[in-house]
């Protein structure tokens, strides 16, 4: 029995951008609607912890696919787990960034980003629903 081994890092690492990116928009959802600016500041850490560990998430992913293999045919994008989470991972990357550009770390989020990061988190919430099936777990 192996103690260590690396695509096991992968179902572990996978719940910290699951958990912070959730996190970051609800914290912005709540902000939105009862103007407690403490909270778009939360989020916007959130936000980097959880784009970061989305990265850890999507490096380690390539590790256990050498066992899966499933990143062979990554196309259409939503047929496939890895496709997905990369997509996803992409979304909230560009959402940071754009934040970070327009100086809006912790300030009131517009609508538009608002719906942008709830679709990012539908996406993230289907791509791990893809990975489960695949880890046998439905």
């Amino acid at each position: 029995m192996q103690l260590f081994s690396l695509d096991h890092i992968h179902n572990q690492v996978i719940h910290f951008p699951i958990a912070l990116l959730s996190a970051s928009v609800l914290f912005d959802i709540i902000g939105f609607y009862s103007a407690n600016k403490k909270m778009y500041s939360t989020s916007w850490y959130l936000l980097i912890l959880g784009t970061l560990s989305a990265l850890s998430a999507v490096l380690t992913g390539f590790i256990a696919d050498e066992a899966q293999g499933h990143m062979s045919e990554p196309f259409p994008i939503f047929t496939t787990h890895g496709s997905t989470q990369i997509f996803a991972s992409l979304v909230f990357l560009s959402l940071l960034i754009w934040r970070y550009v327009n100086k809006r770390a912790e300030t009131k989020p517009t609508c538009t980003y608002l719906v942008a990061s709830i679709t990012g988190i539908l996406i993230l919430f289907y791509g791990g629903h893809l990975g489960a099936i695949i880890a046998g777990r439905i």
